[in-house]
Formats: structure tokens, C-alpha cells, sequence
């Protein structure tokens, strides 16, 4: 195994060392790490007599956080999450202030968690790496050698890497402490059954396939051919500039409206089964397309959603407890940064991925593993 496979293997580690109990904390827990992980949550800036030391990148009540205290930080952020800083100067900079917001989260989070007397013993920690290092790398003193040397080239170490996996060990019992209290009624979730039908509700999918061209002449040739007996499958394969569908005759597979282009969507969704449809100019070129199959929408039966709507409805409160809660801590706790360092939006109030309809992404497992207990 190279190192560099040592390394990205290494990577998985804090995103399997805690695991709250149930769907939901796991859920939860996973967009509460990368919030800490990718600095999406803000600082607060104050006013203070006095400058910051030239070697600063910013002061959390007593404690001043060196530039080198945080680019030892970032390394080990390298080697665990592969997190990689930008080369063009102003993503570098961007990066920069980011990385330090993140930074100051998480030690935020880590006197959160002594206050809320958590302790987290060296053998838990030690415990968790060791089974990792066991079930990845296998047993022995070479193949922690072989970690330990590849940690070091990335510019970290293992006594880091334990630092890391004790901060992610507190955060979720922290996580367990501020939502404990969430709960969601029966009366709860019948009324988000009702409100959210058109979400809920299974829409119309169609199963299609589709060749692309480079422009409408040759996609106009191309509906011509299929319309005049030839299979859409064979003519895909020999003209569509699609890569990711040729080989299987432009089989899109079963899909609804929603994520097709407008143009495209409403084109596939008015056309009957086996009828040839387009050309409809895309973003990638002009597509003919197909229908193989219709499935008829169908609407949700409520005794089949209620635990999942019951689960969903529960991270949203708890994602909601925890970024209120957060957002108080990071305010209190009334971050310094030096002007090189300070985040666009130091205020900024915590975010929980890419939307607030996606609010806590799943955590990302590779297949046949499991989180360690």
C-alpha cells in the first residue's frame, strides 16, 4: 500500500470515531462536523485595547492562537479530511481566513464541552485509532510504522491525530446534550404530512434514454434514422457525443422532471412511450430522446412516511437547537482575528450544508465498513 493510501485511509478515521445512537444523531452529526471541518459557522469580532501579536491569527478570550499553531492544524486537517489549500491567491486567501474560523469553532466546542463536564480519556481515543489502524491496516508494529511515517509526511503525527478524534468524541456527547430535549408529536408530524405532500408524494418518473449532437442538422439526421425503424439504442451508440450513456444506447434510466433541464423535461414528459422526442437544445448540445417507460405518479400512503418523516422532522429541530445554540457560543466567546486572518462573514450564523432543504447530509461510509463503536 502506498502512502499516499495510507493517508487517504487515514482520512475515513474522524469521519467514523462518533456515532450518537440512532438516525438521527448520526444524520446530525455528520453536518455538525463538517460545519466544524469546512468553517461554515462565523466568529465574532470585538474591539480590544491593544493589538494582537505579529505572529497571531487570532484570540479567543485569553488564548492566543499562533500562525503556526494553525497551520499545524490545517496539516492535520490534510491528512484526516484531505482538505487541500487552494494555489490561486485569492482562494488561498479565502482558505486562509476559513481555516482560522474553523479553528476557533472548534476549540469553541471544546471548552463548550469541559463546561458541560465532558471528559474524554486518552484510552477512548486510543482505543478508537488503534481499532482503525487494525481493521484498515491490519495488525503489528509495520503497519503502524507505515501510518505513523505517513502522518509524518503529511505533515502531521498521531499524537495530533489523537487530539482531533478526542475533540470529535466531544463534540458528539455535546451534540446528545443540546438536543436531548428535541421531541416530535404524532400531531407534529400528521401536519407535515399535510404541508408536504408535494415532497412527499412519488411524481410521475419516466425511464428514457437519449443521444446528444453537436448541433440540431445532426440531431434532426439522427430522430430521422430512428423514426425510420432503426433502433435508438444502435444509433445512439454510434452518434450521441454522451460518454457516460453511448455504451448502453443512451439509457438515462428511470428519472422524474425535476432535475432534467425545463426544455428537455417538459419535452420527455409530453411525449408518449416509444415515441421519438427533439431535437431539444441543452447545455452539453442537442438531444433526441425516447421514452421506454411511464410510471404513474402515486401519492404517499401516510402509515408507510410517518417514521421517516417522523426521523426527518427531528434532525430539522435538532439542526435548528444546535445551530441557535452555536451561534450563542460563538457570540459569547467574542473571537479577535488578526486582518489577515478574519472570515467574510465572522457573524455569520452556523449553516448546516449545501441548503436548507439538505440540512444535514448523510455521513460518508464506504460501502461493506461501519463507524467504530
Amino acid at each position: 500500500m502506498t502512502r499516499s493510501a495510507l493517508i487517504e485511509r487515514t482520512a475515513d478515521l474522524a469521519r467514523r470515531t462518533v456515532v450518537p445512537a440512532g438516525r438521527r444523531g448520526r444524520a446530525l452529526l455528520a453536518a455538525v462536523l463538517a460545519l466544524a471541518l469546512t468553517a461554515v459557522v462565523g466568529g465574532h469580532l470585538i474591539s480590544r485595547a491593544g493589538q494582537l501579536p505579529e505572529d497571531a491569527a487570532f484570540r479567543i478570550g485569553d488564548r492566543v492562537v499562533s500562525v503556526e499553531e494553525l497551520d499545524d492544524e490545517v496539516d492535520t486537517l490534510k491528512a484526516l479530511y484531505g482538505v487541500q489549500p487552494p494555489t490561486e491567491p485569492a482562494a488561498l486567501d479565502a482558505f486562509r481566513r476559513d481555516a482560522a474560523k474553523a479553528y476557533a469553532v472548534a476549540l469553541i466546542l471544546e471548552r463548550a464541552a469541559q463546561d458541560g463536564g465532558i471528559v474524554i480519556a486518552d484510552k477512548s481515543a486510543q482505543d478508537v485509532f488503534d481499532r482503525y489502524v487494525s481493521d484498515q491496516l491490519g495488525e503489528g508494529a509495520d503497519a503502524r510504522r507505515q501510518l505513523v511515517e505517513a502522518l509524518g509526511n503529511a505533515g502531521t503525527s498521531e499524537r495530533a491525530v489523537l487530539v482531533e478524534v478526542k475533540r470529535q468524541l466531544a463534540v458528539g456527547q455535546l451534540l446528545e446534550q443540546v438536543t436531548r430535549d428535541v421531541s416530535v408529536s404524532d400531531d407534529d408530524v400528521a401536519s407535515a404530512f399535510d404541508e408536504r405532500r408535494a415532497e412527499i408524494d412519488t411524481p410521475e418518473l419516466r425511464h428514457l434514454a437519449n443521444m446528444v449532437l453537436p448541433d440540431e442538422r445532426a440531431a434532426d439526421d439522427a430522430a430521422a434514422r430512428v423514426r425510420a425503424g432503426e433502433p435508438f439504442a444502435e444509433v445512439a451508440r454510434q452518434v450521441s457525443n454522451d460518454a457516460a450513456t453511448r455504451d448502453q444506447g443512451g439509457d438515462l434510466g428511470t428519472v422524474p422532471a425535476a432535475p432534467l433541464e425545463d426544455a428537455y423535461a417538459a419535452a420527455a414528459f409530453a411525449a408518449t412511450p416509444n415515441d421519438v422526442f427533439g431535437p431539444v437544445q441543452g447545455l452539453h448540445g442537442w438531444n433526441v430522446g425516447t421514452v421506454l417507460e411511464v410510471t404513474p405518479p402515486a401519492p404517499a400512503v401516510y402509515e408507510q412516511v410517518l417514521e421517516p418523516l417522523r426521523a426527518q422532522l427531528e434532525l430539522e429541530r435538532s439542526t435548528q437547537a444546535w445551530r441557535e445554540w452555536l451561534a450563542a457560543r460563538i457570540s459569547d466567546a467574542a473571537v479577535q482575528y488578526a486582518d489577515a486572518y478574519r472570515p467574510a462573514d465572522p457573524d455569520a450564523p452556523p449553516a448546516t450544508g449545501p441548503a436548507a432543504q439538505d440540512p444535514a447530509p448523510a455521513a460518508p461510509v464506504p460501502p461493506g465498513t461501519s463507524p467504530p463503536r
